[in-house]
C-alpha cells in the first residue's frame, strides 16, 4: 500500500484504527439471525442484542433501496473485538466506505489523474437523477481543496465516494466566513432571516461560525455534539420546495474532527438513501446520496450535551427506520422527516420554541385557520388541510421545524438546563454541477397574504412533474424554463 507523504499533509487511515471500539465494513446475514461484518479488519461474527438484531436484516438486504453500482451498503459498528466476534453495541452506521483520506485535491492535467498527496485517486460511482449528476464541474469545483474524502481501495488507487470540505464539520476554531461581520452583529437575526435570500443560499460561501461559547469553555475529545439540520429546496424540482429535517448526534474525535450521524428518516427514493443512521459525510456528500449534490444544507452543532439523553434520541428513531426500510411509503403530514425527529427529540428533552412559547402557538397561522377545520368533509385533501389546520406546521414541515429548535436551544433557561456550552451554525453550499442551484426550503405550508406557500408549488410539481398522464410530464430542459418562479422562495 502506498503512503501518503507527510510533506503533502495527507493523512491516510483506516476509519477503524481510531478506537478499538470501532470496525468498517460490509454485514452479511447468513440467515437464522447468524449475521457477519467483512471488512478491512477481518470477519467477525456479530453478537448482539434481541432488539438490535431486529434491525439487521434490513439493513444487510434493505426491500427497496439499494445502491446503483450494485454493492451493497458500507457501516461502521461500535462495540467490541472479542476473539472472531464482535460485540455490536449499537445499530451500525451507513458511511461511505471504509477508508479516510484528508488533504489537498490535486489535478494532474498531463497524466488526467487526481490526487491527494502521493496517493492517486478517482471518483466513486454517480447516478444521473433529473437529469443530472456529480458530473466535471462537481469534480474540478474540489480541485485546490483540502478536504475529508471517505471511500474504499481498489488496487492502488483510492475510490472516493464522498467528499466534504475539511474543517466545516469539526469543533476546531472556524476560519473566517464571507458573512463574519453580519453574523457578528446579529447572529440569530442572520440564522433566521438573512442567510435564506437567494444572494447567500444560491453562493458558494460555505461557513461555520461559533454563535455561542460559555465562558472558559475548551471544546475537548469525547465530549458530546448534537445537531439539527436542514436542507433547501432543489433547483431542479418543485417537489423538494419544503426540504429535509433530521437530527443526530456523536463525540469529538482527537484531532477535533467529529464522529457525528444523523438519524435521517427516508422514504424509498432514487438517490439510493437508506433511512437510519448516517455518518455525517454521507449524508452530506456522498457523490449519489448526499443533500448537497442537490440543495445547500443549514445545520445548528450544540456542544455538551448529556449523552444517554442522546442515545434515547437514537434507539428511539429505530423502529421508525425499520418500517421506512421494509415498506414502500409515502410522505404524509402525519409521518415524514420531521415527525418521526421531533418525536425522538423530546426524549432527549429537546422541544421546539413553538411548544414553549404559548403566543407563538396562539399566533401561528395554522391555529388561526378556523375555517378550514371544516375540510375533514372533503376526502383526503380536506384531511391533509384538516391537520394542517389544528396543528403547528414546526410539527410536520422541515423549515418551520429548524428554526423552532433553534429558538429554544438559544434560550438561556434551556442552555443550562441541557449543559449546553457551545452552539456553532454551518452553511454548506450546494455542490456545482450542471444541475440548476437551490436554496431556502419554504417557511409556509398555506399563508392567506403570501402566494407561492407549499401548497402552490404542490400545483406545480403535479402539474409539470408528477401528472398522472407520464407523457405530460416536462423534460429536464423544459422543466428548467419554468424552475425560476422557485426563486420566490427566500
Amino acid at each position: 500500500m502506498k503512503k501518503a507523504s507527510l510533506a503533502t499533509a495527507a493523512i491516510l487511515f483506516s476509519l477503524n484504527v481510531l478506537s478499538a471500539d470501532f470496525v468498517t465494513g460490509y454485514l452479511i446475514d447468513n440467515g437464522g439471525g447468524d449475521f457477519q461484518i467483512q471488512g478491512p479488519k477481518g470477519t467477525f461474527q456479530v453478537e448482539t442484542s434481541e432488539t438490535i438484531k431486529k434491525s439487521l436484516p434490513s439493513l444487510a438486504n434493505p426491500t427497496f433501496v439499494k445502491q446503483s453500482d450494485g454493492n451493497p451498503y458500507s457501516y461502521e459498528f461500535k462495540g467490541q473485538i472479542k476473539g472472531e466476534s464482535f460485540v455490536l453495541e449499537q445499530t451500525p452506521t451507513n458511511i461511505p466506505g471504509a477508508e479516510r483520506l484528508e488533504g489537498v485535491l490535486h489535478y494532474d492535467e498531463a497524466l488526467d489523474q487526481f490526487k491527494i498527496g502521493e496517493q492517486v485517486v478517482e471518483f466513486g460511482y454517480t447516478k444521473v437523477l433529473n437529469g443530472y449528476e456529480f458530473d466535471e464541474i462537481s469534480k474540478k469545483s474540489f480541485v485546490g481543496k483540502k478536504i475529508i474524502a471517505e471511500g474504499d481501495r481498489v488496487g492502488d488507487v483510492f475510490k472516493m465516494q464522498a467528499l466534504t470540505p475539511s474543517g466545516l464539520f469539526s469543533a476546531a476554531p472556524a476560519q473566517k466566513g464571507a458573512y463574519e461581520g453580519l453574523i457578528s452583529a446579529d447572529p440569530y437575526k442572520f440564522i433566521e432571516k438573512t442567510v435564506y435570500k437567494n444572494e447567500i443560499s444560491k453562493s458558494q460561501n460555505s461557513f461555520r461560525k461559533t454563535v455561542f461559547q460559555q465562558k472558559g469553555y475548551k471544546v475537548k475529545p469525547g465530549e458530546s455534539v448534537f445537531l439539527v439540520t436542514l436542507s433547501g429546496r432543489q433547483g431542479d424540482s418543485f417537489g423538494s420546495v419544503n426540504g429535509h429535517f433530521v437530527a443526530g448526534l456523536g463525540e469529538v474525535k482527537e484531532d477535533l474532527s467529529l464522529r457525528a450521524e444523523v438519524s435521517n428518516a427516508y422514504v424509498v427514493n432514487g438517490k439510493d438513501i437508506l433511512s437510519g443512521n448516517t455518518s455525517l459525510t454521507n449524508y452530506f456528500s456522498n457523490l449519489v446520496q448526499g443533500q448537497n449534490n442537490y440543495r445547500p444544507t443549514y445545520t445548528f452543532l450544540v456542544y455538551g450535551m448529556d449523552k444517554e439523553k442522546l442515545k434515547k434520541f437514537r434507539d428511539f428513531l429505530e423502529p421508525s427506520h425499520v418500517e421506512f426500510r421494509t415498506k414502500d411509503l409515502e410522505i404524509t403530514l402525519e409521518f415524514n422527516c420531521t415527525t418521526e425527529t421531533a418525536k425522538a427529540l423530546s426524549l432527549a428533552g429537546v422541544v421546539g420554541n413553538h411548544k414553549r412559547t404559548l403566543a407563538r402557538r396562539v399566533f401561528d397561522l395554522n391555529h388561526l385557520a378556523f375555517p378550514l377545520r371544516a375540510a375533514r368533509l372533503f376526502g383526503e385533501a380536506g384531511e391533509a388541510l384538516a391537520t394542517t389546520a389544528n396543528g403547528d406546521k414546526e410539527d410536520f414541515q422541515p423549515r418551520p421545524a429548524f428554526q423552532s429548535y433553534i429558538d429554544s436551544l438559544k434560550n438561556k433557561k434551556v442552555i443550562k438546563e441541557l449543559g449546553i456550552k457551545r452552539m456553532d451554525y454551518v452553511f454548506y453550499a450546494q455542490i456545482p454541477s450542471e444541475r440548476p442551484v437551490g436554496g431556502a426550503p419554504s417557511n409556509y405550508t398555506f399563508n392567506l397574504g403570501v402566494k407561492y406557500d407549499s401548497l402552490f408549488y404542490k400545483k406545480l410539481y403535479d402539474k409539470y412533474e408528477n401528472n398522472s398522464n407520464k407523457d405530460d410530464n416536462l423534460s429536464p430542459e423544459e422543466l428548467r424554463k419554468v424552475l425560476p418562479i422557485l426563486d420566490k422562495v427566500q
